[in-house]
């Protein structure tokens, strides 16, 4: 139509184009709204923490506890939807290590205990004697398959127990593969036989509508079930109302391979051996540098602190560090870069860096791992998680 400028012309690249650009934007939006929520998020986590380490009133205590259960349930919905998105987008990558299997069951179940004992609820689990003690696969993300499922049957169960159950089944020796089985049951409300399948679709609760009893986002089980599809397992359920339900996981793992790693320490680990660990911390944010080295004190570590990627180079140059905890957002010289320059320095080529950061996305860690970093902790970190990485990644000889 002459003189038309609406666009509706447009050819059917323009509009792709268009498209492409709209989701970059999405995309970048998203990042910086995770950084901008994950980075203050991180000090009301650990600042409540370290208030739960001093003497506190009854009445104190209960303010503390409400202000972490609140800004663990924000933490758990922001994983959520930035989770989702990642799954929907295909982005979600798998990774592979070995692990210690029955003691990564019995760790994550254990968590839950406290949980289960605040309702007056029994939480038992049972590891079967076929499960390899060592496999190979992400324990992450069966930890995130399983925890939306043990997590629920807890809150939908309000008189009785849960039980989670485990065992190895398909054994193929030949491919050196098996499925892990894994079975958690409730004697809860149960589920309409009508809802079984309506559960795992995003943003649908059992108890949806205004009337809601339980907060979230409802993309706990739709995630868990993506995560299982795509590591080639499956989520299944079976219920009766008023009597519990019971979900069934299959997940295939691998077995580690027959060779085992027979390297002995190296001079300059055995000559580390007598002396305490030497850990640099490269953290621009003055509460989150509080609250880690807090965390390494509690772990029997000292850290030197740098306040940004510049001077993170500099004091890797000045002395030898045997670990690194690199935060990758800061305004002079950012922690991919700083990683780069680091690993240039005489003696850095293998030493262990640790990506802490406030962006959770795959791109982004893909972008560490690929800088040479050994480990991405995402932000608020974990004391338990913080401490076990660094044991991991330490020189065996210490």
């Amino acid at each position: 139509m002459p003189g038309d400028e609406s666009g509706a012309g447009a050819t059917e690249p323009d509009r792709d184009l268009g498209h492409d650009q709209v989701c970059r934007l999405a995309d970048q939006f998203l990042a910086c709204l995770n950084h901008g929520i994950r980075t203050p998020l991180t000090g009301i986590i650990g600042m409540a923490d370290l208030l739960f380490e001093t003497p506190l009133s009854p009445e104190q205590y209960e303010y503390v506890e409400a202000l972490r259960l609140c800004a663990g349930e924000l933490l758990e919905m922001l994983n959520s939807a930035l989770d989702y998105t990642a799954l929907n987008a295909g982005e979600l990558a798998l990774e592979k290590a070995e692990f210690n299997l029955p003691e990564a069951l019995a760790a994550f179940a254990a968590e839950f205990e406290p949980k289960a004992a605040a309702k007056g609820l029994s939480l038992r689990w049972r590891l079967d004697s076929r499960l390899p003690e060592v496999a190979v696969g992400d324990a992450h993300r069966i930890r995130q398959v399983l925890a939306p499922l043990l997590s629920n049957a807890i809150k939908f169960t309000h008189q009785g127990g849960v039980e989670l159950w485990a065992t190895a089944t398909n054994e193929e020796p030949d491919r050196g593969t098996f499925r892990l089985l894994v079975r958690i049951s409730d004697t809860g409300i149960g589920i309409p036989e009508e809802s079984q399948e309506e559960i795992f679709r995003a943003f649908r609760t059992l108890d949806g509508g205004l009337a809601r009893s339980h907060n979230g986002l409802g993309l706990g089980l739709t995630i868990a079930r993506g995560l299982a599809r795509r590591m080639g397992g499956e989520i299944r359920v079976s219920s009766e109302l008023g009597r519990g339900s019971t979900f069934e996981v299959t997940l295939p793992l691998e077995r580690p391979g027959a060779e085992a790693d027979a390297k002995g320490a190296t001079e300059e680990e055995a000559g580390a051996a007598g002396r305490p660990a030497r850990i640099l911390l490269v953290e621009d944010n003055e509460v989150a540098r509080k609250i880690l080295t807090h965390m390494l004190r509690q772990g029997g570590y000292r850290a030197d602190c740098a306040t940004g990627g510049r001077e993170g180079i500099e004091a890797a140059a000045a002395r030898r560090y045997d670990l690194i905890l690199m935060d990758i957002q800061m305004p002079d010289v950012d922690g991919l870069t700083a990683t780069l320059a680091i690993r240039e320095l005489e003696g850095y080529s293998e030493t262990p860096i640790v990506a802490v950061t406030a962006n959770y996305s795959e791109e982004f860690k893909r972008a560490c791992r690929q800088a040479g970093f050994a480990e991405f902790l995402a932000k608020p970190v974990e004391a338990q998680e913080l401490l076990a990485t660094i044991a991991r990644l330490l020189p065996k000889a210490r």
